[in-house]
């Protein structure tokens, strides 16, 4: 799913549990998580809430069984067993249709929508820190030829020559079968053999001429250096160190990534002309992290933020979350890797 909404979390934060694996719906109005044991779905556009206690969420689907407006979510309950029968799953569908086309009025049964905690008077969800150890890029990764050495070849072609030499002499058996009489009974042997070893030899051939190894971009033992914290408008230095990860599959090259996409991130409560309010997370700075190597055998990846002093005059500055949020700089946009909190510095 992409980056949660933070409406979750303060919701799930006043139930005091905490978020669960969610969805998005594929417009990009509506998300829903799985919090303590019930689904939470949230309408980013409106400001509302339901919750299904009870079930799982499972996915979001834009063609439902009819009956149930689109979009709906499809959720899952607790398996259960009867004497009868054995476990099932209750598989429902909640529609989320939120107006009609010809009246524009809210189509959704009454008391399904309940509004958001209002988190100027609740205060702001603790920062849910996701800070691993090792990292794999879900970007789409690449292949190359494995060199393979001379005795590796050697035994591929003793294995080729055999299965060529079946299968020439099963074509050779059926070709003494055309002179007839008891010649016939080479028939027997002849197809099979010759079907059998010159599948397997052209399978070999293809599956040499195939054979690549992926490269996977991964990471391992990584440690995030951010001092104690920054002050808005003074430069924060960053530093991340790691190792390249050890391959997972023995088909498989690990190579760390050559460049790491930092940004510092705040979440603040912005106020609206009309008196409501909204949640935003938005970006202050960006920094690309390039690669280096380091004696030890770790890899370092550094760069410099710089929050702007406008950010320390918003009339939320002294409540807002500060962050930093690690992205894989190659992967299309989405969740970031790695999230670490920040503390805010009074100003000098």
């Amino acid at each position: 799913m992409q980056q949660r909404h933070p409406s979750i979390d303060l919701i799930a934060h006043l139930q005091g549990a905490s978020p669960g694996y969610g969805f998005a719906s594929s417009d990009g109005r509506y998300q829903a998580a799985l919090v303590g044991a019930d689904t939470v779905i949230v309408d980013l556009h409106t400001q509302r809430m339901h919750r299904a206690p009870g079930v799982y969420p499972r996915e979001f689907d834009d063609a439902p069984p009819p009956g149930t407006p689109a979009p709906a979510l499809r959720v899952e309950g607790e398996e259960t067993a009867t004497a009868c029968m054995p476990a099932w799953t209750d598989v429902q569908w909640i529609g989320l249709a939120h107006a009609d086309a010809d009246t524009d009025a809210d189509i959704a049964p009454p008391g399904f929508w309940q509004p958001w905690p209002d988190p100027r008077a609740v205060g702001l969800p603790p920062l849910q820190e996701q800070l691993p150890i090792e990292w794999r890029s879900d970007a789409p990764q690449a292949t190359e030829r494995t060199a393979k050495p001379a005795s590796d070849w050697v035994a591929w072609l003793v294995a080729l020559a055999v299965l060529l030499y079946f299968a020439a002499f099963g074509f050779q058996a059926m070709t003494w079968a055309l002179r007839g009489g008891w010649n016939w009974l080479w028939l027997l042997v002849g197809p099979p053999l010759f079907g059998v070893f010159a599948v397997s030899a052209v399978r070999m051939v293809v599956e040499r001429v195939r054979e690549r190894r992926r490269i996977c971009v991964a990471l391992d033992n990584m440690a995030l250096e951010r001092g104690e914290g920054f002050r808005v408008g003074e430069p924060l230095a960053l530093r991340l160190r790691a190792t390249v990860a050890v391959p997972a599959k023995d088909d498989e090259r690990t190579v760390p990534p050559e460049r790491i996409t930092v940004r510092l991130m705040r979440r603040s409560v912005r106020g609206e002309a009309d008196g409501g309010w909204t949640l935003v997370d938005e970006c202050r700075d960006e920094a690309i992290a390039l690669r280096e190597d380091e004696r030890d055998g770790r890899l370092r990846y550094a760069c410099e933020l710089r929050a702007p002093l406008e950010a320390a005059d918003a009339p939320s500055a002294t409540t807002a979350q500060w962050w930093l949020a690690l992205h894989d700089a190659t992967a299309a946009p989405a969740a970031p890797f790695m999230v670490a909190a920040l503390r805010l510095l009074p100003a000098r």
